[in-house]
């Protein structure tokens, strides 16, 4: 008898860390959705969504347009709502469907001010797919709405702490682009600049390929770090639940422009990172980059 397909099974598919055959993940996900064998039903846009994304590692174009709009459309009034349909516009622009993918993205574009997470559905498709100049537009646009938000509201009120903690974000996010992109630094920047100089990291998150460069480069005697990525990761998480909540410690996170100059280690000092936002919340996507959601990647890892 086929077996229901958990929440847990859903995100070993989509963690980076378990690459699975496409083609076996491919007709297990579909097969599960058209016999209804997904245990949560608020799981039917993610499974169709890892599932339009092995059809996109198999180079099947019509495959994963196909079930990237079926999750599109079966998400409608769940929680992956938006994340479905920054992922269809991300298939879209990569396939050269340029005026449905914007389309979707340009609908979204309002949650940028709304939603602290937002950039991984409307901003990293445009970064994805060569769209830096729109990307860093958006960004100003959405940091200005998010301050006039903050502006209006009530003194100390929850909606001026989320307003500002979206501009927060946005600021850092943009200022990061603008260097990637190498733009000269504007009056914006140097307040993102101010930002990174008063919010001193607690902690620094190296992503995964980083991660393996820095154990690569530094002799062991000389490098106390945890021997591994995921126990990198897991000591973070630990230390933030261990934290108290209104004084959490600040993370930042480690750029191929900060490893780099980190490991020359002739005295140039190291360019911040951009801050990371915390808590995620338990269906977002982890903080540690994997795409799998945070109550199945990272939080568990804080427990053991």
């Amino acid at each position: 008898m086929a077996r229901t397909l958990t929440s847990d099974d859903l995100d070993a598919y989509g963690d980076l860390a378990f690459p699975t055959d496409p083609q076996e993940m491919l007709a297990e996900l579909v097969a599960a959705v058209d016999e209804d064998r997904i245990a949560d039903p608020e799981d039917v846009p993610y499974a169709l969504t890892l599932a339009a994304s092995a059809a996109a590692k198999l180079k099947d174009e019509a495959r994963a347009l196909e079930l990237s709009a079926r999750g599109v459309e079966v998400s409608e009034g769940r929680r992956d709502h938006f994340n479905s349909r920054g992922e269809h516009a991300d298939l879209l622009l990569r396939y050269g469907h340029e005026d449905d993918g914007m389309a979707l993205l340009r609908a979204l574009r309002p949650q940028l001010s709304r939603d602290l997470l937002a950039d991984h559905y409307v901003i990293t498709p445009l970064v994805e797919n060569g769209r830096h100049e729109l990307a860093e537009e958006w960004l100003t646009a959405a940091l200005a709405t998010a301050l006039g938000v903050a502006d209006r509201a009530e003194d100390d009120s929850d909606v001026e702490q989320d307003a500002f903690d979206i501009a927060d974000r946005l600021l850092v996010l943009r200022y990061d682009l603008r260097r990637e992109m190498d733009l000269p630094l504007d009056e914006t920047d140097r307040v993102a600049e101010q930002v990174d100089d008063d919010e001193v990291s607690d902690f620094r998150f190296w992503p995964e390929a980083a991660y393996a460069k820095l154990l690569a480069a530094l002799p062991p005697e000389e490098d106390d770090s945890p021997p591994t990525w995921d126990e990198h990761r897991a000591v973070i998480e630990r230390r933030m639940q261990a934290s108290d909540p209104s004084d959490l410690p600040v993370i930042e996170v480690g750029t191929p422009d900060m490893l780099a100059v980190f490991l020359a280690d002739d005295g140039t000092p190291v360019p911040p990172g951009p801050l990371l936002p915390w808590p995620p919340g338990r269906n977002d996507p982890c903080w540690c980059g994997s795409r799998v959601k945070y109550k199945k990647c990272c939080l568990p890892r804080g427990r053991g």
